[in-house]
């Protein structure tokens, strides 16, 4: 939790100095809202501990190889560029679950696994992706511009496995062959990123959408990659993108690594 409030307050030092400047221009204040859904792939290796102590080996099991039911979620981004300055908030809420039977995608202990022993496994992942940032406009064209931001990413996840064990399992230290267990993971990230829009096209409305930041802090690296085509209207625009995350944790860390990607579709808003 300290850790958690010191990236938060390294955040807002970053991004408020960027509201006060704003605030000094004489420019008028431009919003964006827009409404999004991204139907990711999702991969990665969680470690579950299945037993009290620390004395029990873990479960460490690819989360692609049993989640792929989506059970409710919810996108958005809210921003305003006053001249050349600005912040962005983004905002991500994914909630999966499923039941998988015959897995084999997982390692018990540091020992090895027989292939008779399968794995039957129900998961619950709830996941909230939270940005914070400053921006300032690097370039302004006819048809294109590129901001440059700073600020924080949150990742908060929470993941339950229940597993139950067949097959030989011989002499594996395990407490039972049935059972469940669950761990939360929350992430700050400090974060630095390029964004913008290129525009084409004889009548002027489509457009190049694209993104790319890089980050760390309690992650030991996080990246992100964004880019797809869009159309403009005098309301604001709609877009279709592919979209990138990924997260590298180590091989210390309960998850270590998680990766998201898949199309985007959303509809912007401006006034």
């Amino acid at each position: 939790m300290k850790r958690a409030r010191k990236f938060l307050l390294c955040a807002l030092a970053a991004v408020l100095p960027l509201t006060a400047l704003a605030q000094d221009s004489g420019d008028s204040l431009e919003w964006r809202a827009t409404i999004y859904g991204w139907l990711p792939d999702l991969s990665g290796t969680t470690n579950f501990p299945t037993g009290p102590g620390g004395d029990a080996p873990e479960i460490s099991v690819g989360v692609d190889s049993i989640l792929d039911n989506l059970e409710m979620t919810f996108m958005g981004t809210l921003a305003f560029n006053k001249g050349k300055w600005g912040m962005a908030t983004d905002l991500l809420y994914l909630d999966l679950g499923n039941t998988q039977k015959n897995v084999q995608d997982f390692d018990l202990g540091p020992g090895g696994v027989p292939s008779s022993v399968e794995l039957k496994a129900t998961m619950d992942l709830k996941a909230y992706l939270w940005t914070i940032a400053g921006t300032y406009r690097l370039h302004t064209g006819e048809n294109a511009f590129a901001d440059l931001y700073v600020g924080a990413r949150m990742l908060d996840m929470d993941q339950e496995l229940s597993w139950d064990f067949s097959g030989d399992i011989g002499e594996l230290p395990l407490p039972g062959r049935r059972g469940s267990s669950e761990l939360s993971v929350t992430n700050w990230d400090y974060i630095v990123g390029l964004k913008g829009i290129r525009g084409f096209g004889s009548s002027g409305n489509w457009f190049i959408p694209w993104q790319l930041d890089i980050g760390a802090g309690d992650s030991d690296f996080v990246w992100q990659a964004m880019a797809g085509v869009g159309y403009s209207f005098n309301w604001g625009g709609m877009f279709l993108n592919y979209r990138y995350l990924d997260y590298d944790n180590g091989s210390e860390n309960p998850v270590e690594s998680l990766t998201l990607s898949g199309p985007e579709v959303g509809v912007v808003f401006e006034w």
